[in-house]
């Protein structure tokens, strides 16, 4: 019998190497997948971020979306990725190490970002537990818990703004952008890309919306994503695709130009 002996390190389509888990879902979807993951939030991602950007990945995992946002700011540019998991921030870090010095400067910080500073703590559910990208925090503990600390996003923004904001925190989103106070509401942060469970409009929608943002959704097309309303559902999903995540902009025009265009541009 043939058995599929899968790479540890995959080739991105921008040119970099990332080190995986392959007994992640993230991971071997990566290694099967031609280096690719979740191709609609990719190529959102890949378009709002340009040359110069201070960007943020928060809740980096391995650092696929880090390596990303590291080739789009370019040497102008830099970005700060969070992941709080003790056994992901390792792999994150040689991830790190192995984009180089052609893109972005990267800085890591083993934290999860939330509304109050602290400890938290980080769980897994059972049926899922060797798949560390799912790892979410909680407020009930159970025997398989982690203690990781807790920073607000406001610690970290300076005197710049943000150009483009990732947010993959497995249900605390809210909290994430809570976390950035009076900040999210004076238009230094232009562009928030976000993974939402809930129905619009969710809490975390709501928090933006009341910062003066819009609020876009998408679709997979043939001919690249397609922008569609947040009260909308998208169509053409198979049984095994994720949810499109959002985009909050406070430039809709700019978003909208960008995102309108045909094609795929990530890949």
């Amino acid at each position: 019998m043939h058995v599929l002996r899968l790479p540890p390190v995959v080739r991105l389509p921008w040119g970099k190497n990332l080190e995986v888990d392959l007994a992640d879902p993230v991971g071997y979807a990566l290694a099967t997948q031609g280096g690719l993951f979740d191709i609609v939030t990719t190529e959102v991602v890949w378009r709002l971020t340009q040359s110069g950007d201070t960007a943020f990945d928060i809740g980096a995992n391995v650092g696929y979306f880090t390596s990303l946002l590291a080739h789009r700011v370019g040497r102008r540019g830099r970005v700060l990725a969070f992941e709080p998991h003790p056994a992901t921030f390792p792999l994150l870090q040689r991830n790190i190490e192995l984009q180089g010095r052609t893109g972005g400067a990267i800085s890591a910080f083993e934290v999860a970002l939330s509304e109050s500073a602290g400890n938290g703590t980080l769980d897994i559910l059972p049926e899922r537990r060797n798949h560390i990208s799912y790892a979410f925090l909680t407020d009930k503990p159970s025997s398989t818990s982690i203690n990781v600390k807790l920073m607000r996003g406001d610690e970290f923004i300076g005197n710049g703004g943000i150009g483009l904001m990732k947010i993959d925190a497995q249900w605390h989103e809210e909290a994430v952008l809570k976390g950035f106070g009076t900040r999210l509401r004076s238009g230094v942060i232009r562009d928030i890309v976000f993974e939402e469970e809930a129905p619009f409009p969710a809490p975390s929608h709501r928090v933006l919306l009341d910062a003066g943002y819009t609020i876009l959704w998408f679709e997979e097309h043939f001919r690249g994503p397609k922008i569609i309303s947040p009260n909308d559902k998208p169509k053409n999903l198979r049984p095994y695709d994720m949810l499109p995540s959002y985009v909050a902009t406070l430039d809709a025009r700019r978003a909208e130009t960008l995102l309108s265009r045909p094609g795929w541009q990530s890949f």
